[in-house]
């Protein structure tokens, strides 16, 4: 993706002790931060790094420059100390961050020059993951990565002369030098998607995010997938006021768009912004302040609720008590309850965003949609072999055979015959899929040849919202062992339900980031998202719903037979 960088005024130094924030609201008002100059308690972590010492030779300088990098204070002052003034100007930190483990670094012999006043040696690192300019986490493919660097002599003291771009970060302090903030973009049915990115946590975080926003666009893998109200737009400036009030100045473009795209890019704006602290954003077109309509946005939200089915009942557990779905309710209960008119037990059940519709794969793997209006049935496949079935919000009815990776296929409502969709060529094999609630994702676990594997992809859609293709894929993120389930428990978050002897191991992928490790003393049998408290739900083999506390799991009811889920929150109505 090619950057071109706005010219940014900005007036932010206090603004990033605001910058941790993680969660971001999906509505209410816009809520002010702390002042300029304030502190907020949770302040995140600085590292300072000692400058070069008096007489250190050329191991010591390389050394010492390397972790000075994990000093992003003043734009690398103290890193820049070990670089000659030419060397300084020349040297570009944000081109790449190189994420490694630390205990692997090696460094070669110096080889000193002819006079004595110079030199040069080389440092081989091991990465996990990079960074890129736009700010793009990537994982590592694994192998080594070689650093040249050419010292010389200056007033008696070693310095570096020649420093490849880009800076290079332990593994375990990453988190606390990068902060991780989503960029939003547009998705087909007034949705916004999260594009997660990664930057230094500095006094320009808040240039660095207008700009990519305005002026960078999507990441490749989403591009095709999402859309940006700022195409054909250029940033002129920002600035911001004591009250945190920014102003974004654009090219006169911007003038001349509709009301409806401004109010898009007012969103776009917003919804990035309010994490780091901004109370209000303005926009203008050579100073004078741009009007904008209201934007309705569709949340992606879905009721907090578990949606579950036991012997004789389906809907949403309340207190152990439950509550039915107009329509919905008594034709899955009638039909797919053990003992129901189909004999042919529901496996899993997805309920679409607006409650009209549910598909439901049943023991022999036949896939039906149940109809709420009409409390009618139809099947989209008798045919078994299907990996679970995800519901997308737009009523496409998603599937695969697993060893048939490179086709995916969608049924709409009414059709026997799927949408064949090329698939991930990078999987030799599919073991879960789920459309994200945007509609805009896909997550898929399988195998790439032995590796168990996570893969994401954007989906493209035609103007009626059914899906022509998938946009690209994010990186593979390699599983310890294979998965059988797969959720988006948030909007920027993926989990991974990985079986073991007597217990469930969970993996949390961010999207675009890092991951972590869950496991739980039980056997799951299905994994969906969980509550304002809790990412994750699971449904034990004991039939108990367990819901995440931290790193303990809680019991939520019992006499459940499935788990279901639901793709989101019903669209706006007027």
């Amino acid at each position: 993706m090619k950057l071109r960088r706005g010219v940014v005024a900005g007036v932010l130094v206090g603004i990033l002790a605001l910058g941790g924030c993680a969660g971001l609201p999906t509505d209410g008002t816009l809520q002010p931060g702390n002042k300029v100059g304030e502190t907020t308690p949770d302040a995140r972590w600085q590292f300072t790094p000692p400058g070069p010492s008096e007489g250190a030779n050329p191991a010591d300088i390389v050394y010492g420059f390397l972790d000075a990098g994990e000093s992003t204070a003043d734009d690398w002052e103290i890193a820049r100390e070990f670089l000659t003034d030419e060397a300084s100007l020349a040297w570009d930190p944000d081109t790449r961050i190189t994420i490694d483990d630390v205990n692997s670094r090696e460094i070669g012999d110096f080889t000193e020059g002819d006079d004595g006043d110079s030199g040069e040696t080389r440092v081989r690192v091991t990465p996990t993951a990079t960074v890129d300019e736009d700010g793009g986490f990537h994982l590592a493919a694994g192998g080594v990565r070689s650093l040249d660097f050419e010292l010389v002599l200056v007033e008696g003291e070693w310095r570096i002369s020649s420093v490849p771009d880009g800076v290079v970060v332990q593994s375990g302090t990453f988190e606390s030098i990068f902060t991780s903030q989503s960029l939003f973009f547009s998705a087909p049915g007034d949705r916004l998607v999260p594009d997660l990115r990664w930057f230094p946590d500095t006094g320009d975080l808040f240039e660095r995010l207008v700009t990519e926003l305005v002026d960078g666009g999507p990441s490749p893998w989403l591009e095709g997938a999402v859309s940006s109200a700022f195409d054909g737009i250029d940033l002129r400036g920002v600035t911001i006021d004591e009250d945190l009030t920014a102003t974004v100045a654009l090219s006169e473009a911007a003038a001349d768009v509709d009301l409806e795209i401004r109010a898009r890019m007012q969103t776009q704006l917003e919804r990035t912004l309010l994490p780091i602290g901004v109370s209000a954003v303005r926009m203008s077109v050579v100073g004078d302040r741009l009007a904008t309509a209201n934007d309705e946005v569709v949340s992606t939200e879905p009721d907090p609720r578990a949606i579950v089915l036991t012997e004789d009942a389906f809907g949403y557990l309340t207190a152990g008590d439950i509550t039915p779905i107009e329509g919905l309710s008594d034709p899955i209960a009638e039909q797919f309850a053990p003992g129901g008119v189909q004999e042919d037990p529901a496996m899993s059940i997805a309920v679409a965003p607006d409650l009209s519709h549910a598909i439901v794969q049943t023991e022999s793997g036949t896939i039906w949609r149940v109809h709420a209006e009409d409390e009618t049935s139809e099947v989209h496949s008798f045919e078994s072999g299907w990996v679970e079935p995800s519901l997308d919000a737009f009523g496409y009815a998603w599937s695969a055979r697993p060893d048939e990776p490179g086709q995916l296929r969608a049924w709409g409502d009414g059709a026997t015959d799927p949408i064949s969709i090329a698939g991930i060529d990078e999987l030799t094999e599919i073991s879960g899929l789920e459309v994200s609630r945007d509609g805009a994702r896909i997550a898929i676990t399988g195998r790439r040849d032995n590796q168990p594997a996570l893969v994401v992809a954007g989906i493209r859609r035609d103007g009626e919202g059914a899906p022509i293709g998938l946009s690209g894929v994010q990186d593979v993120a390699p599983l310890p062992e294979d998965a059988d389930e797969v959720a988006w428990v948030s909007d920027t978050v993926v989990a991974s339900m990985i079986p073991g002897d007597g217990r469930t191991l969970i993996r949390e992928q961010q999207v675009g980031g890092t991951s972590e490790r869950v496991t739980a003393a039980l056997v799951a049998t299905e994994l969906t998202y969980g509550n304002p408290q809790s990412r994750e739900r699971l449904l034990g083999d004991d039939g108990v719903i367990y819901v995440r506390n931290t790193t303990r799991w809680q019991q939520a009811g019992s006499g459940i037979l499935v788990l279901a889920t639901q793709t989101g929150a019903p669209p706006l109505t007027e």
